[in-house]
Order: C-alpha cells, then structure tokens, then sequence
C-alpha cells in the first residue's frame, strides 16, 4: 500500500495543503521518514511525532514544551494517513496546536483523495501496461489460447476472438524528432475514440499499432475502415503539426491471424514511404503485388522477368515507350481510354505498342503478354526500392 505514497505524491499533498492554509505541512512515510515539506532542509529526518502516531495509530499533537523533548520535531499536529483502512504514513502541520488543529481535517482529506488518485492513477497505468502485453503477444504470435490467456483477457475486458486488422501508425514531429509522451498519448485515445474495443499498443517510440475490430469479418475489404480512418487522419492534423502516416494491414481470421496481420501492415507501410511518400495513407491491399515482386527481385527468376523489358529500356532514351505502357496496363488494356489520357492519336498509340512488341517480343494487345510485361516494368520501376536492395 505505501507505494501510492511516494516522494512525489507526498510533495504533491503538501504544496496543494500549502496552497490552502498558512503552515508548513509535513508528509511521513510509514517508517516515519519525512518525505515531502514545506522545509527542504527536513527532507528525509526522522520525525518523532510520526513515529508516536504510526505506534498508537491516533493523532499526537506536539505542543512547543513536547517539542524541545522530542528529536527532529517542532511544535504542531499529526494525523494518519490512511488507504483503505490501513495507516501508510503521517501529515504533520507545524504551529500551535490550538492555532493549526482547525486545519487538521482540510489536510488529511487532501492527503487521502491524492494518495486515492494515485492509487487509482496506478491502477490505470498497470491496466494499459497489461493490455499492451497482450497486443505485442498477438502480433508477434505468442498469444496462446489456454485457460489463463483467457482469465487475463477477461480481467482486462479484452474479447482476444473478435475479428481485427491491424493498423501501424508511424509519427513524428516535422522536424523528425520523436514526440513528446503527452502527444504519444493523445494520439493513442484518439485511436480509441469511439471505438473501446480497439486494442492499440506502442510498438516503438514512432510507431503505434491499432487492432482495429472490424464490422463484417466475410468478404472483408479494406475500405470498409475508410471512415474510421479518415476520422482519424482529420483528429490528428486537427490536433497538431505531426508527420504521421498510417499502414493498413490485411485481415486474416482468427487469434494467429493477427501477427500475418500485423506484418502486412509494416509490409505497406514500408513500401508505401519508399514508393508514395507524400501519401498518408497506405494499405497492403495496394501494394501487395509489389510486396511479391519485391520477393522475386534480387532472384534469378526476377532477373528473367525483368530481361524482357530491358531492350526496350536500352532503346528509349525519353521514356516515351515506358510511360505508354504504364498508362496502357493502368487504363486495363482500353486504347481508347489510353490515348485520352496520353492525349495522343490512336495511330500513335498503335504504332507505340507495335514498337514495344518488336522490342520485347510481347505484344501487350494478349492479356498473357500484357501480363509479363506489367510484372517485368514494374520490376524495373521498383528496382531502387530499399527494400528490394537490401
């Protein structure tokens, strides 16, 4: 119990007592240790008239003829402490007796709702600590559904078999220095609002995962948490100039799915700052297929899909033929389509892809060659992706 009543609770009840009435207020600990005064030079003395009151359990008052026989006391009053019926240390008030004991009841009631705040403050804390076990064992798959994962889950008010994705939310000051625990705090609750049975934890001093419980576990798709997101994206700009960006992973069903889940959503958040920086928001969704091509790159087998666009790299200079086919695979196949958005004649993009197919050998008018052709450009243009070359 007397952990509630440390060095700066005590300090802290005694410059609220001291704020209120005209005394020097003392705070002992239960061994009778002055941890908190109005009188720096007292700290840590031994106070008599404390020890008297933790002995007998009832308030001594010292008057100043008590005083000059008692070690390290002056003359005043001495109350109990106590939390939840039990005596944890000792508020003294220096002064007559008679001139200060009208305060006695003020600095004991101070006393006991700071020590409770404390407590409950403690309580809080441990609570969150506790959760944030429980979300870094789901993520990382060392959530083990026994009997005692399911006690503590219970205790916490934690369901572990609702259906989540994960969310990492990466932030920063827009100098990139870490945040302030405050604001890391505030971004937490806002994650939260609302929403009390998503569980959010901190990963790193950056970053915040959110397993975020989502409505309909079938046919899940990852609009479906756009509006949260949004929400969220707007509370944090609201809130203050943060560079943050937030990964969506993918949802897969049940406990263990969680840690795919997870790693899905640092797989896009990765991509998406190496590939769309300027973006907020990245989902594994949108970048899966890179994640797989990713795979391939650094293979012999991605160095043979990437050998059927290198003729046609060697031979244009400009990009021309390169940024026809992007627009070409982007636009599905539709040359109509295609050159409205180029603002080209449809001669012109017809006599650009009889070129691409003379160079690579693949006519991107058949779906299997278009195909290649998108798995080897898109290669080619994430061949300077970090991670690709790590």
């Amino acid at each position: 119990m007397t952990a509630f009543l440390t060095e700066p609770v005590a300090q802290q009840i005694v410059q609220r007592a001291m704020n209120i009435i005209p005394h020097n207020v003392n705070v002992m600990d239960r061994a009778g240790i002055i941890i908190g005064t109005g009188f720096p030079e007292r700290k840590h003395q031994v106070h008599a008239g404390a020890l008297k009151v933790l002995e007998s359990g009832r308030a001594f008052d010292i008057d100043a003829s008590h005083a000059t026989r008692l070690k390290g006391v002056q003359a005043g009053i001495n109350r109990p402490i106590r939390f939840r019926r039990e005596i944890i240390g000792v508020v003294g008030v220096t002064g007559a007796p008679e001139a200060v004991s009208q305060f006695a009841d003020l600095v004991v009631m101070t006393a006991e709702l700071m020590v409770e705040n404390a407590s409950v403050m403690s309580e809080i804390h441990w609570n969150q600590r506790q959760r944030e076990n429980v979300v870094s064992e789901m993520i990382h798959g060392e959530a083990e559904v026994d009997d005692l994962f399911e006690i503590r889950t219970r205790k916490l008010g934690i369901d572990p078999h609702l259906p989540r994705v994960a969310m990492v939310i990466s932030a920063r000051t827009r100098d990139g220095r870490d945040l302030k625990v405050h604001d890391i705090e505030h971004i937490q609750q806002l994650l939260c609002h609302h929403r009390p049975e998503n569980l959010v934890a901190l990963v790193c001093p950056t970053q915040a995962v959110v397993l975020h419980k989502i409505d309909t576990a079938h046919q899940w798709h990852p609009d479906q948490v756009d509006d949260y997101i949004q929400k969220v994206i707007g509370k944090i700009e609201a809130y203050g100039d943060i560079d943050f960006r937030i990964a969506v992973g993918r949802y897969v069903p049940g406990l263990n799915g969680l840690a795919i889940s997870y790693q899905t959503a640092q797989e896009a958040l990765q991509l998406g700052l190496e590939l769309n920086p300027g973006k907020r928001l990245y989902r594994y969704y949108d970048y899966q297929m890179d994640s797989l091509l990713l795979e391939l790159n650094t293979s012999w087998k991605g160095r043979e899909f990437q050998h059927i666009i290198k003729p046609l790299i060697a031979k244009d200079n400009r990009g021309t033929l390169q940024k026809t086919l992007r627009r070409y695979i982007d636009c599905h196949g539709d040359p109509g389509i295609t050159a409205n958005s180029l603002h080209i004649h449809r001669n012109t993009l017809n006599y650009r892809l009889e070129r691409i197919e003379q160079l690579t050998g693949r006519n991107p008018r058949h779906f299997h060659d278009l195909l290649f052709l998108h798995f080897s450009l898109r290669l080619h243009e994430l061949k300077n992706c970090r991670k690709g070359i790590e």
